[in-house]
């Protein structure tokens, strides 16, 4: 049996011999040449590379953490936290193609992956009864549910009780309303209990500057769910389409906080209704928003009326008195060219300021999602958004004709909604946020003028039906979920369909990879419109 297998094993091995020979002589003739197109060299070429980009990706898996920061739909551009992102190669972001028609159905979502940053760890907590603040207001604090303080609140608190000038900017949601309204309420009593109340009539101890009717609102329950617990009085006043009327009958009655808005305002101190003698205080809420050019030229006067000007505060025996007004300017994103826009008013430079970690960063407890539509199926896309998902839901828009329109859609597709917009008049506006927030419709679709400020705890879902144009806006728009004292996290929705979309999604999932600040933040829209627009015409 072994012969016989050794002697096919030989024949085989000979066999072998002449099919090789026979294979080099072939081999020594000239082999033909074949070109192949320099498109598909170059789409090889392509493909080698992100074969390698993936292979690099692969081996840097092990050395990564294993928390994700970016599902993707297309798995291969998944990010993991620690995961190093090369910038200068766009084609790492998994929206690089989204500008072309064939990326329609693409989606990827920044995945929550930590705690609410304004929220003070539990080794760091404290408590309203900390600080320098009276008894019986912590009490009324507590009944709300006011016990620990968050960030901005725990580093704000102190200095304006001190008297000191300051800026406050702190990621939405972070309770910087209290975290102004506790001191200066505070600051009131304080003085009352020392000197008396001899304020005259409309002669307030603080100001406090909104941009609009709802944030005006907003703050006033605040005070008001206080009431029992503090002898401080205030008083509302806003403007908008068809108040003219309202404007000319004069208000006469004794105040301690004003809040308004600034076009409004400005009218009552021309006509002498408002005086300024007693004044301590004034507090731009949502400043990045008042010192937008929009606002900018009302601020300006309102501060000259006034004749209000920063100084030094002193102590009479336990009590803080200004020698000035004390300027407190509080927003969600810090504005550049504060200097330039009322550096000449207030000394904006040798203000104390507060910023936090999560200021102008994306929100880490927050998913949100992207999704590649087409123009055509936008609506569609919503539709089934809000019947597959039936939370209580804001959604953006970036023209009030816009928010007109969808608000009819929706009707007609059986979703009940109710719709804000600066483009209403005064009496069609009033209340509807107010019913939004006590649950009377569960949909409302809205401008930006729903972006900035609103206590919104109720949402669990914001779509962005328009990308905003801007990332102020997108930071603000965002900031409604998520926030401190909210029953969850919620999460947004944003459908991209326009190829200018893109250039700002394009920053937001870069800094979302390099878990890096958000770049460009600057409010003032409307000079960055009419820049655009220079531009675009060649306008000087």
């Amino acid at each position: 049996m072994w012969k016989l297998s050794k002697t096919i094993l030989t024949k085989c091995l000979e066999q072998r011999a002449m099919i090789i020979g026979k294979t080099m002589s072939i081999s020594s003739e000239p082999l033909p040449v074949i070109t192949m197109p320099q498109k598909m060299i170059k789409k090889l070429d392509r493909h080698k590379s992100g074969i390698r980009e993936r292979e690099e990706k692969s081996r840097r898996m092990g050395r990564r953490s294993q928390t994700m920061v970016i599902s993707c739909k297309r798995s291969e551009y998944n990010c993991h936290k620690g995961e190093k992102f090369q910038d200068e190669n766009d084609r790492n972001l998994a929206s690089h193609g989204w500008k072309h028609s064939k990326s329609v159905g693409d989606y990827f979502t920044l995945v929550s992956y930590s705690k609410n940053p304004a929220v003070l760890g539990e080794d760091k907590r404290e408590k309203f009864s900390d600080q320098n603040v009276n008894s019986r207001l912590v009490e009324g604090l507590k009944e709300l549910g006011f016990i620990n303080m968050t960030t901005v609140q725990s580093e704000s608190i102190s200095k304006i009780l001190n008297g000191q000038q300051l800026i406050m900017a702190a990621e939405t949601g972070s309770g910087k309303t209290l975290a102004y309204l506790v001191p200066i309420i505070e600051r009131i009593e304080q003085q009352i209990k020392r000197f008396g109340r001899e304020n005259p009539r409309n002669s307030p101890y603080a100001i406090i500057l909104t941009p609009s009717h709802e944030l005006t609102e907003q703050i006033g329950s605040v005070i008001e769910s206080l009431s029992n617990y503090t002898d401080v009085r205030y008083h509302m006043e806003f403007g908008g389409r068809g108040t003219q009327g309202k404007l000319a009958w004069p208000i006469s009655r004794s105040m301690d906080i004003l809040i308004s808005t600034p076009g409004v305002l400005a009218k009552f101190l021309t006509a002498g209704h408002i005086k300024g003698s007693n004044l301590q205080h004034i507090i731009f809420d949502e400043a990045d928003t008042l010192l937008d050019d929009s606002f900018s030229g009302s601020v300006n006067y309102i501060i000259r009326k006034l004749q209000a000007s920063s100084g030094a505060s002193v102590r009479d025996e336990d009590v803080i008195v200004n020698k000035g007004v004390q300027f407190i300017l509080v927003s969600a994103t810090l504005a550049k060219g504060l200097q330039d826009i009322i550096g000449n008013l207030i000394p904006v430079d040798k203000m104390a300021r507060v910023t936090t970690a999560g200021l102008h960063r994306l929100m880490p407890h927050v998913p949100q999602k992207f999704i590649r539509v087409s123009n055509a199926d936008k609506a569609e896309q919503m539709i089934k958004l809000l019947k597959t998902k039936q939370k209580p839901t804001l959604v953006f828009c970036n023209k009030s004709e816009t928010v007109f329109w969808l608000n009819q859609t929706l009707l007609e597709n059986n979703i009940d909604n109710i719709m804000l917009s600066g483009a209403l008049q005064e009496r069609q506006r009033q209340g509807r946020f107010i019913q939004f927030q006590e649950g009377k419709y569960d949909v409302m679709v809205a401008t930006d003028i729903a972006s900035r400020g609103l206590d919104t705890t109720r949402v669990e879902h914001i779509i962005n039906f328009d990308f905003p144009l801007f990332m102020s806006d997108y930071i603000h728009r965002v900031g409604r979920v998520g926030r401190v004292g909210a029953p969850n996290s919620g999460h947004v929705t944003s459908l991209i369909s326009q190829k200018w979309d893109v250039d700002l999604l394009w920053k937001i999932e870069m800094a979302a990879r390099k878990q890096s600040e958000l770049h460009n933040v600057n409010a003032n829209i409307k000079r960055k419109i009419d820049g655009i627009i220079a531009q675009k015409y060649g306008v000087q």
